[in-house]
């Protein structure tokens, strides 16, 4: 029996309904550029795929789920877990947009951002020996969210944004017993971070390569940190756009549109396969609408085979578009992943790339795909040397879903222009039970709820000061006056 037909076996009746739109060709047979495969599944955000690239992993907004992608033609879900953490007090658990993997074991948190109203936050632990059967198996509840994570060697590292030091958490999830092993913050290896407003140092995502994690600190940019030993976590060094002295001089009056403009934030950081390169990629737009570049966030290519002396290689630009304001075409850096000499990239409604990087200093682009009215994409994952998977966050006309497409070079039939194409918007103050609810805009109190699984994606600097009291946020501001 074939492994998928096991897996189906297994999954029976408990597996949740799916639709799959496929294409007939293999990576092989296809003269153009375009999906092998489309499996439609609601809220997708973040999506991983296991070392067999056999199985990708999706974090549903409300939940996980697993698809097979051994056949990336086909791709099938197997499973779904919806709604996580349903029999809490202050549960479900909301706004689930990150899973990470390690070997049999994979961990969902949430919610991304804050939300106005009691609601339970934290890691949930699945064994997914047997991916068409996820197994929760563990919870630890943290008192902040969780807009990213990742997982190494049974330690989960959370995105940790109290508005105070903003912290990187490490949570041991190895065991029966789930606990903190470790925090480390900028402010606490240099307290003038502290003087510097919340959301210009918003802890936004986390990458861990051997005894090295690499913090995607916003516009206070990348930090290197020494975690060989979790529970005494050492700094390495740090780089990006500004230093602590340009970002404690800037006016809070200012920081807002400061937070989302180019050059851009440190969004999502990677690393090559030796760690000698690493790509940080900036979610960033066009606030200032006077000069005539619409341009949006892209990647920076840096060699780090020496961590106490970055060197800029080069600038991987977003897709052009017409309108680099929020309100136009999105076309930023968001989520990539490396592989061997490759780097696969999203940008959302700008679609997805593969690109040579055989000599970082000049990126060679393969392939290109974008279908703007149909997709926005969250990340793009190597699969197999046949393969590789994206996720599709959908949009308010459109599903979610996961691709697969060619892992080789080609060009795009027919590509159509991101000239007419808006991101849909949605604003609203939060409800005491919304499906949903994303930060939207650089202020304290405004939330953005879509039920659809679409509206506003990201995460934004000031996401993490979304929702909180009004003494608390003028706590975490630095006077300008004084």
């Amino acid at each position: 029996m074939r492994r998928r037909d096991v897996l189906r076996a297994t999954a029976a009746a408990a597996a949740l309904p799916f639709a799959s739109t496929t294409v007939s060709a293999t990576a092989s047979q296809q003269s153009a550029f375009e999906p092998l495969g489309v499996l439609d599944l609601g809220g997708t955000k973040e999506v991983v795929v296991d070392d067999a690239g056999e199985t990708a992993y999706v974090a549903t907004t409300d939940g996980i789920a697993t698809v097979d992608v051994s056949d990336p033609a086909n791709p099938e879900q197997l499973a779904g877990v919806a709604p996580l953490l349903d029999d809490h007090e202050n549960g479900p658990m909301r706004m689930v947009y990150d899973v990470k993997l390690e070997e049999d074991t994979l961990i969902a948190v949430g919610p991304a951002n804050p939300t106005q109203t009691e609601t339970v936050q934290g890691v949930v632990v699945f064994d997914v020996s047997n991916p068409a059967n996820p197994v929760q198996t563990g919870f630890h509840e943290t008192e902040f969210p969780i807009h990213n994570a990742y997982l190494q060697d049974g330690v989960a590292y959370l995105t940790a944004n109290d508005g105070a030091k903003n912290p990187a958490v490490f949570v041991d999830v190895s065991g029966d017993t789930i606990e903190e092993v470790g925090r480390w913050s900028n402010v606490d290896h240099d307290e003038r971070w502290q003087e510097v407003y919340a959301g210009l140092r918003a802890c936004h995502d986390l990458y861990v390569h051997g005894d090295t994690l690499y913090i995607a600190y916003w516009d206070a940019g990348t930090w290197l940190v020494d975690v060989s030993d979790p529970a005494n976590p050492e700094y390495v060094n740090h780089f990006g756009h500004y230093s602590v002295e340009d970002l404690q001089d800037m006016p809070t009056s200012e920081a807002g549109a400061e937070s989302l403009s180019i050059p851009g934030n440190s969004h999502y950081i990677a690393v090559n396969d030796d760690a000698s390169v690493l790509a940080s990629g900036a979610e960033a737009w066009d606030v200032d609408t006077d000069d005539s570049d619409p341009g949006q966030g892209g990647i920076d290519l840096w060699d780090v085979s020496d961590p106490q002396n970055p060197e800029k290689l080069s600038f991987i630009a977003p897709p052009p578009t017409p309108d680099g304001t929020r309100q136009g075409t999105w076309t930023t850096s968001h989520n990539f992943e490396f592989h061997g000499e490759r780097l696969y990239t999203s940008w959302y409604q700008g679609g997805v790339k593969i690109h040579d990087v055989s000599d970082p200093a000049n990126p060679e682009e393969l392939a290109w795909w974008r279908r703007p009215e149909e997709a926005r994409f969250w990340t793009a994952q190597y699969a197999t040397d046949e393969a590789f998977v994206a996720g599709n966050m959908g949009g308010q006309t459109y599903d979610g879903g996961v691709y697969t497409f060619p892992n080789r070079a080609g060009e795009q039939p027919d590509p159509p222009t991101l000239e007419t194409t808006t991101v849909p918007t949605s604003t609203a103050t939060e409800t005491a039970a919304p499906t949903e609810t994303e930060t939207a805009t650089p202020t304290a109190a405004e939330t953005t709820t879509d039920e659809s699984g679409g509206g506003v994606p990201g995460f934004g600097a000031f996401a993490a000061l979304a929702g909180v009291s009004a003494a608390a946020l003028a706590a975490w501001r630095r006077d300008d006056d004084a």
